[in-house]
């Protein structure tokens, strides 16, 4: 029998990040139209661990999560608070297999000040993960970086840049996303 694939998993890698899971979940079902599963904690990636950097290798964990990918997945994408590099940058909120099937993203270095909240008194944290979350699953569905610097696809250099966009796509990269989501659900088997 086949296996369609018809979910996006999302796969925490720590404790600290469950109480965002579900509002990451929420997010990623509206700008993507699919339905979302929360695994296990996968508890932390100390195989990625940076004895000297006393960071994550990013590449590394999703070398693991394309392990431990399920068959029904569309895309599977990691969760953690700790600090991730990757080999040719000192930090990153995330990365992603291009046009793959993997991401990984980090609040760790999204948190900012202690307590630092928007204008709607909501936690600034959430919104810039939820950015991050999309923008990363956008590389898996073959998006590039946009020049829209309110698009979700907007490069981030740093907090300004990841606070001043949105967190959607705009119409040009949501039409790719949606041509690319069809793609990969039903030319793929």
């Amino acid at each position: 029998m086949i296996i369609r694939p018809s979910f996006i998993y999302v796969a925490p890698l720590d404790k600290e990040i469950l109480g965002h899971l579900e509002g990451i979940a929420e997010n990623v079902r509206e700008q993507f139209g699919l339905e979302v599963k929360i695994t296990e904690n996968q508890g932390p990636p100390d195989y990625a661990l940076h004895e000297v950097r006393k960071q994550y290798n990013s590449s590394l964990i999703i070398k693991r999560l394309i392990e431990i990918c399920p068959p029904d997945a569309v895309k599977i994408l990691g969760v953690t608070s700790l600090d991730l590099f990757s080999p040719i940058f000192a930090y990153v909120f995330g990365e992603a297999q291009f046009r793959g099937k993997c991401a990984v993203v980090s609040s760790y270095r999204l948190r900012g000040n202690p307590g630092e909240c928007n204008i709607n008194g909501v936690l600034q944290l959430t919104h810039r993960l939820e950015k991050e979350v999309i923008h990363e699953l956008g590389h898996t569905f073959g998006l590039a970086h946009c020049a829209d610097p309110d698009c979700v696809m907007n490069y981030s250099v740093g907090l300004q840049s990841a606070d001043r966009k949105f967190a959607y796509f705009c119409r040009a990269c949501r039409e790719t996303m949606i041509w690319h989501l069809a793609t990969d659900l039903f030319l793929k088997v």
